[in-house]
């Protein structure tokens, strides 16, 4: 079993065939219907293992997550595993088998009764699981930042203004869901992007240097530039440019919670032409520097 290091959100790992996992609690908040945690991973050589949680269990991950992620719901047989995403949001009592890799990773994780509006089959069937697995909702990932922000630098009210992120976090996932549920599985290959493609778009934002352009975005996805704007934003719900900005800011995260390297190179790695002009997005962003985040990381 890994170390869980006095976690208290309810989950079990077994991992029989995997590296060393560690997990360190940074940060906790208990709410009557929830147990929120910031979540500080060192994983030592690859990964993987049987995820199983006798609650509702939903994970940001605040810095990119090690290697090429994959999951795969043990009630969805014959299908193979898929692509996990920033956002992931396991129902109670399902077995995800999973695979990752060597690295660092800074979460928020909820372990919860319900969140869904009561709803809690609403993803139950094989469709849902699978949106389950990368949950792309800007409210969602918005609520949960900002949730991560209170429960690591608490302040007046944090408890009850935790609550109501709680509260919009579970509308969001609900209305997420539903529309998942409702969407014929070939027709939504047909309008919007697949995880494959999604996956290619992110690893071309995260690339040192210049944001690449749409068209070559649209190639990489094997559609027309027209065609892939739409898609995109079907897909994601947000812009290309605000996408693209809160990868950076992710992938920025990832390296400010290793000791090295320095900010200056982090920056030019993000796509920043400045330290200045990162400091002021990841403070805007983040609610704090990249200093104080890192320094926060390594307290």
């Amino acid at each position: 079993m890994p170390n869980m290091s006095g976690s208290s959100v309810s989950a079990v790992y077994d991992v029989p065939d995997s590296g060393g996992m560690d997990c360190r609690v940074a940060g906790r908040l208990v709410l009557p219907r929830a147990t929120v945690e910031l979540h500080h991973y060192r994983f030592t050589g690859p990964q993987s293992g049987v995820f199983r949680s006798g609650r509702g269990f939903l994970d940001l991950a605040l810095s990119r997550r090690p290697g090429a992620p994959q999951g795969h719901y043990t009630a969805a047989p014959g299908k193979g595993p898929l692509p996990m995403g920033d956002i992931i949001c396991i129902p109670a009592g399902q077995d995800l088998e999973t695979r990752w890799g060597e690295g660092e990773q800074m979460s928020i994780c909820c372990g919860f009764d319900t969140l869904l509006g009561g709803d809690d089959d609403l993803i139950a069937n094989c469709h849902t699981l699978d949106a389950s697995l990368d949950v792309r909702s800007p409210h969602v990932r918005d609520a949960l930042a900002r949730l991560a922000r209170e429960i690591a630098c608490p302040d007046f009210g944090s408890a009850l203004l935790a609550d109501a992120l709680l509260t919009q976090v579970g509308v969001e996932l609900y209305r997420y869901f539903k529309r998942s549920a409702a969407a014929p599985v070939d027709g939504e290959s047909l309008s919007r992007l697949s995880a494959v493609q999604m996956r290619r778009i992110d690893e071309a934002i995260e690339q040192p240097g210049k944001l690449p352009g749409v068209a070559e975005l649209a190639l990489l996805c094997e559609v027309s530039t027209r065609h892939f704007f739409r898609l995109f934003r079907a897909t994601t719900g947000q812009t290309l440019a605000t996408y693209a900005a809160e990868r950076r800011i992710a992938r920025a995260k990832a390296l400010l919670v290793q000791a090295r390297p320095p900010i200056k190179e982090i920056a030019w790695r993000c796509g920043f032409e400045t330290p200045a002009a990162f400091s002021a997005a990841f403070r805007k962003a983040a609610g704090m520097t990249p200093k104080a985040f890192r320094q926060a990381v390594w307290q």
